[in-house]
């Protein structure tokens, strides 16, 4: 509340032509770069935005003319919704929005596992084991020889990283039924992401440039 009763004293100060003291100064500076960013965010192919910001370089691929268009506004979906959770991964935050992003992103990245299963190493997706449908790509992938073994095996691991973010109850002894919740581990899990998540989106991205330069 004393948030909102500061921003209700700058508007009014504003409207009033008033001097703003120097801790409202840097709020309304600080909220027009905010607005400034989501501007810009909004103006770029959000499947680009996204990608680049994870890698920190040019994609330097035209993802759109491979996975097509359908597939792409999909993905580009996946990537606007990690970027409204955090408008960059070097501002992933350790708390429950953390495991949205995480999740948002993980189906970005499957959109890409699934071309290069079918479109690049010509297999047949198949289920893993206890592995869900999705994961089971990731861990077909790194099963094979090839140049996204290594992307496969990271988001393998990201996925026990995602499950490990929901809330997990267990018995609080052996002789009782008494039940307790262990909070997530969100500085562990974002540590984490920002390792290996840029390592496998380069490992993908590296793997489709060298298949269609041929």
């Amino acid at each position: 509340m004393d948030y909102l009763k500061t921003l209700d004293n700058i508007k009014n100060s504003i409207s009033k032509g008033e001097e703003l003291n120097a801790t409202n100064k840097l709020i309304a500076i600080g909220l027009i770069e905010k607005e400034k960013e989501s501007y810009r965010i909004n103006e770029e192919d959000s499947f680009v935005y996204f990608y680049e910001d994870v890698i920190d370089s040019e994609i330097a691929f035209d993802f759109e003319e491979k996975l097509t268009a359908p597939v792409y506004e999909v993905a580009q979906s996946d990537a606007t919704n990690c970027i409204n959770t955090f408008s960059s991964i070097k501002k992933l935050e350790e708390n429950s929005s953390l495991y949205s992003w995480l999740q948002n992103a993980i189906r970005f990245t499957d959109h890409l596992a699934l071309h290069y299963l079918q479109e690049i190493i010509n297999e047949v997706p198949e289920k893993q084991g206890d592995a869900g449908t999705e994961r089971s790509r990731y861990i077909q992938i790194n099963q094979k020889k090839n140049d996204a073994e290594k992307a496969g095996r990271i988001m393998d691991n990201l996925y026990d990283c995602r499950n490990n973010l929901e809330h997990r109850k267990i018995k609080d002894s052996e002789v009782s039924d008494y039940q307790r919740i262990i909070p997530p581990n969100y500085k562990r899990a974002k540590k984490q992401v920002i390792k290996r998540y840029p390592e496998a989106l380069i490992c993908f991205r590296d793997s489709f440039v060298e298949f269609y330069a041929k």
